[in-house]
């Protein structure tokens, strides 16, 4: 019960300013976004993510970009960089093996064994065969 008395505070600590302010919405989502982070728990993670989308609905351009900079402090904005990031690298695997089998498959095919041994020590001349075979 207790820590329900914690997470609801966080949560309107945090949005208060937003409700009952007389600055701008950059400046009082900037300021409960400063307030939420002081907060390791998730409830406090959450509320962050809140925060964000509400910014993300009432603010544009210049606002946004200064924003930014205060949200990818947060652990929320380092989790969702980071999922892109595997991301990326898993698409980038997949694709780059797509590749290499591609041009196995054509250099076994054409019987060219010492360009595939090649191919695999040396980066530049592996791209070169890939370019010679138009494998993208």
């Amino acid at each position: 019960m207790g820590s329900m008395r914690i997470s609801v505070r966080i949560i309107l600590n945090s949005l208060t300013p937003l409700i009952s302010s007389e600055q701008d919405r950059k400046d009082t989502i900037k300021i409960a976004i400063l307030l939420a982070k002081q907060d390791t728990r998730v409830t406090a993670e959450k509320t962050v993510a809140i925060l964000y989308t509400m910014a993300d609905k009432f603010l544009r351009g210049s606002d946004l970009e200064e924003l930014k900079e205060v949200v990818a402090m947060t652990r929320l904005g380092q989790m969702l960089y980071d999922d892109g990031l595997k991301a990326g690298k898993s698409e980038g695997r997949i694709e780059g093996s797509d590749r290499m089998a591609s041009l196995t498959k054509k250099l076994l095919e054409a019987d060219r064994m010492a360009d595939l041994q090649l191919a695999l020590d040396d980066p530049g001349y592996r791209e070169k065969l890939m370019d010679e075979y138009g494998i993208k």
